[in-house]
């Protein structure tokens, strides 16, 4: 049995991108601090489209007492007393609910204009350290990416902002795994969790 509960963003003009940031940095600190103990809480984002990564996102587990913990820290509980957003109830998935899965790939960070940009500036300036004419390669510009949204997140240990790049995979049928990275995402190889795509929630 799995449950969950979900976080609408009540602002019309909020940067959906910043407030999932804020929403999954709010799981990881729980994770990173033992607060739970558990790797089987994922993130679902019930309105994910191609220009957005949607105006909610849920958390889903078998652990009820995990959500009921998460649900409850003061960050949320501050942002509803400001009418920012709402906070639902703990539900179970509905038994019908198509599977997916939201994969962190840092990777296709390589991908994106301005990496691509400062890369081929790094390989100019070490081909003229070493007296050579720089020849970029045409295969760093054609790579090709699937679809994806960029999420920034505020690390607590440097305080440095920097991107998590979040990919959508559908599945045909739940996972095996509840098991997913301490921002509550896949992986390519080593978090194989899946999530209920929870659309008819928004």
């Amino acid at each position: 049995m799995r449950y969950f509960f979900y976080i609408k963003y009540l602002m019309p003009s909020a940067n959906h991108a910043f407030l999932v940031g804020r929403c999954i940095a709010c799981l990881h600190g729980l994770m990173s601090g033992s607060k739970i103990t558990s790797s089987g809480i994922g993130v679902s984002f019930p309105s994910w489209a191609t220009d957005s990564v949607g105006d909610s996102i849920a958390f889903v587990s078998k652990d009820i007492n995990a959500l009921s913990y998460l649900s409850s820290v003061r960050y949320f509980k501050n942002m509803v007393d400001e009418e920012f957003i709402e906070v639902s109830d703990i539900k179970m998935v509905p038994a019908i609910s198509e599977e997916v899965r939201f994969i962190r790939n840092q990777h296709v960070a390589k991908s994106f204009p301005g990496e691509i940009k400062r890369r081929l500036i790094r390989s100019k300036k070490r081909a003229e350290k070493r007296g050579e004419t720089f020849m970029p390669s045409s295969a760093v510009s054609d790579r090709f990416v699937d679809h994806c949204h960029v999420i920034p997140i505020d690390s607590r240990s440097s305080g440095q902002r920097f991107p998590l790049y979040v990919q959508l995979e559908a599945l045909g049928e739940e996972s095996k795994f509840d098991s997913y990275n301490s921002y509550g995402l896949a992986t390519q190889h080593t978090y194989p969790g899946s999530v209920p795509s929870l659309k008819q929630i928004t």
